[in-house]
């Protein structure tokens, strides 16, 4: 005769809530790390389209050909930008790269900077540079781990600076 304790029966019975368990315990550290790989793809993407603009807006102002929407070699121009958001008289080089922030989040903080490395008054050989940058928080609901995306582009003045040298910074 068998005891009771010793059934097959019984001793999966006491270990019936063991999956449960243990898949509770793995869940938080699993969604965790999910939710990590689609943060960091999110600011990959912010990263690539920061980058895109810095090289856009560097091309743009190395060829003096700029925005789309203005005439070629206007020193002023009246149109507003593809993102009416900011509406000017004067359209800045710095305001139509904003414009041009494909990713919606990123649209909303993004910051360029137009500038001369070699100083003074730019002429044609000199370099220019611009940077984008914009915050990006890993966490946001409990505003955790905040960090600056930023992306620069550099390349040679080939057409006279003078449409946008004004609205440059020192850098």
């Amino acid at each position: 005769m068998r005891r009771s304790g010793d059934t097959c029966g019984e001793r999966r019975h006491r270990e019936s809530g063991q999956a449960t368990t243990e898949f509770a315990l793995i869940l938080l550290p699993l969604l965790l790390i999910v939710a990590g790989i689609i943060h960091f793809g999110i600011a990959l993407n912010f990263w690539l389209d920061e980058q895109r603009i810095a090289n856009q807006g560097a091309r743009w102002a190395a060829v003096a050909n700029w925005p789309p929407e203005c005439p070629v070699g206007a020193t002023t121009c009246n149109n507003t930008p593809a993102c009416d958001a900011i509406t000017r008289t004067n359209v800045q080089l710095q305001n139509t790269l904003r414009c041009q922030a494909i990713t919606q989040g990123l649209a909303n903080s993004i910051a360029v900077e137009l500038c001369f490395p070699a100083g003074g008054t730019p002429i044609v050989g000199d370099p220019v540079r611009v940077r984008v940058k914009s915050p990006f928080t890993f966490v946001p609901i409990l505003q955790l781990g905040t960090i600056e995306l930023r992306a620069d582009a550099t390349m040679r003045i080939e057409q006279d600076p003078a449409v946008y040298a004004a609205s440059a910074v020192s850098c």
